[in-house]
Parts: structure tokens; sequence; C-alpha cells
């Protein structure tokens, strides 16, 4: 074994090479006879699933199953380089884990260009001291451009998404049902056609994934480079544990992280009920908040810190006087002139404060 191939040994693993074989053979040719030319009964892509690598993309690892071999040996030292397809040809980082399987890995750098003019490529397996060569013409493997995103804040809350760029949300809760946006980067499109996007955030999968147009519109046509740039939506789930996304377009995946999206998932409060619903204005009086409140340390109302804080052990339950100055006829409450009006309440934790909702409200009464 060589020294390329003992290294790629070590790099792919044994798993790699023992992956299912999910595409059915083709009959290549008949058994060979003394002399001949090597042949094969089958070709197969094993892996990756479907035949579809990443594009333009160092490493990746193609599984091929070669059965019925006649005229040569698949091994290590037999193999003069391998093919796959006419751009991405003399490939000598490959292992034989067996006498019918064989293990290719994509160049580094540079990988191999996206497949262009042909339903899927041509896999060749050239051997050595003019053995011949076995051809696999529509092998099923094809190379397919991966995601690629904005790089000015790609991945915020839809609800954001006008805002300046340094002002956009990156942090999400982990309660989901908040809806993102996902902006594609200037050289790709998402496609919208039936079936060809889906995607995680922090392990758990996008919802209601929709995918618009650069103009706005919602599309279900395929990419295209009329329209790079343009962005997807989708719902987030509950139960997520980081800003981790996981894109998979065209049956290609590709992993974005968070410290390089700048995003994150937080564990906010939540009011679900506040008691009394309204107080006299300048006049303060315990209310009583219930919810989630891990980590809380303090509430505001109309932004102005209330007093009395105290959170019980459960951190379901909250009690807070109102302050008596600075929400009524201030310029910092409900504003300078003003007597009366609807305060929104905000309970301070670590990782943030709660979304504002229907339940999170106090009314100030004048009278």
């Amino acid at each position: 074994m060589s020294l390329v191939h003992s290294r790629l040994v070590a790099s792919i693993g044994a798993g790699a090479a023992a992956a299912t074989l999910l595409s059915a053979a083709a009959v290549l040719g008949a058994p060979s006879v003394a002399g001949a030319a090597p042949t094969a009964t089958a070709i197969t892509v094993v892996s990756p699933a479907g035949g579809k690598v990443a594009a333009d993309t160092t490493r990746q690892v193609v599984t091929i199953n070669v059965a019925g071999l006649t005229g040569a040996t698949l091994d290590d030292a037999s193999i003069q380089d391998v093919y796959l397809g006419d751009n991405c040809q003399s490939l000598d980082f490959y292992v034989t884990p067996g006498t019918t399987q064989l293990v290719v890995r994509t160049p580094d750098p540079g990988g191999c260009a996206p497949t262009s003019g042909v339903a899927s490529e041509t896999i060749t397996i050239n051997f050595a001291n003019g053995v011949g060569a076995l051809t696999k013409t529509l092998s099923g493997l094809v190379f397919i451009t991966p995601p690629d995103l904005d790089t000015t804040a790609p991945v915020i809350t839809d609800l954001s998404s006008e805002l300046p760029a340094a002002n956009r949300i990156k942090q999400f809760m982990s309660t989901g049902n908040q809806v993102i946006r996902v902006k594609a980067g200037s050289g790709f499109s998402f496609s919208g056609a039936a079936g060809q996007l889906s995607a995680t955030l922090g392990g758990k999968p996008l919802a209601e994934i929709k995918v618009y147009k650069t103009d706005g519109t919602v599309t279900t046509a395929a990419g295209s480079n009329a329209e790079n740039g343009n962005w997807f939506t989708g719902k987030t789930s509950t139960g997520m544990t980081n800003g981790n996304l996981v894109i998979t377009h065209r049956g290609v995946s590709k992993t974005f992280l968070a410290a390089d999206l700048g995003t994150s998932v937080v564990t906010l409060p939540v009011i679900t009920g506040v008691t009394p619903l309204s107080s006299k204005s300048n006049t303060s009086v315990t209310v009583t908040l219930s919810g989630t409140f891990t980590g809380a340390t303090g509430v505001t109302f109309c932004g102005v810190a209330g007093t009395n804080f105290t959170l019980n052990s459960a951190s379901t339950s909250i009690t807070v006087k109102t302050p008596t100055t600075g929400i009524a006829d201030d310029a910092a409450g409900l504003g300078a002139g003003v007597f009366s009006g609807v305060c929104p309440i905000k309970v301070v934790t670590p990782a943030g404060s709660n979304v504002h909702t229907a339940k999170s409200i106090l009314s100030f009464l004048a009278e």
C-alpha cells in the first residue's frame, strides 16, 4: 500500500468503506476472456446516498462497489488512478478495503467541479501496467454546488430583516416558534421546487419552509443565476441547543457553525399571567407575574425598574412593586404629559428579556 493510500486509510476509516449499497447495479459487459480488457457486471456508487456529492469541496468521500470483476484485481497495487467524470480525473487518493470496493477522495484543494451537460458522471478505474480500464457511464454520481450564505448577518429573525444589518436579531429562543430568514450568497440561489430544500437549526428541523425570489415573492421554481442572493424562511422548533444551521439543498448538506454566523439559542423568560392587570398612575402596587423566569434579576414597566423584586424558588412566580415615578407624565415611561396607558412588562435575565405578548402588559389608570 502506497504512502498516499496509507494516509487515506487513516483519514477515511473503515466506516466509509462499509456503507450500505443504495443504488441499483447496471450491467457493464460480458465476462472477460484471457487477455481481454477488464470487465465487471456492475459498478455502483454506494455512498453518499443517492450519489450526490458536494462540488468544489475538498476531501469528499465516494465509495464505489465493483461486482463481478474479471481480468484485473481491485487492490491498491493494481490501480493506477480513478476518474470521477471529465472534470475530476487522475485521482490517486483512494483505498481498496476489500476485493469489491473502492473508496475515493476528492482532491485537496479544489474538489470536483459541478456536474454539467450530463445526467451523471462517468466513472473510470484505470489499472496499472497496461491492464486497461473499467468505465461506467451514467453512474448516478453527481457533483452539486453546496449551499452558500451571504456574508452579512445571513441568519436572522424574519421580523428584524428591515433593520440595519448591525441591529438584526441573531438570537433565537429555545422554545421555538420563531420565523427566521436565511439569505443566500451572491453566487448562489435556493431552489423553491418541492423536495429540494430542508434545514435544521440547533439540531431541530425548520418547519413551513418558504423560498423567496429576490423581489420578495414566494417561488416554487428551481434556483437560477437570476435569483442569486435570494432567501428562505422557516419556523424554529422547540428544544434547540445551539445556533448551528445545517442546510440540505438538492441532496447535498452543509453545516454553518454558530461561531461563524453569530447566532445563538437562549432560554428567555415567558410571562403567562399578570395580577392585577392595572394600577393607578403614580401609585405603587404589588404585581404578581406567573410563568418561567429562570435566572431573573428584575422587572421593568415601560422600561422603568420595579422595586421589591422577589423570585420564588421554582422560578415560576415573581412579585414586584410598580414604580411610583418615572411612568406617568414622564418621558422615560408613558411619555411627558401622559397620565395613563399600557406598559409592556419585561423580566430581565442574563440571556435577555421576554418577548412582548398580550399577557405581558400592565395598564396604568389616571384616577
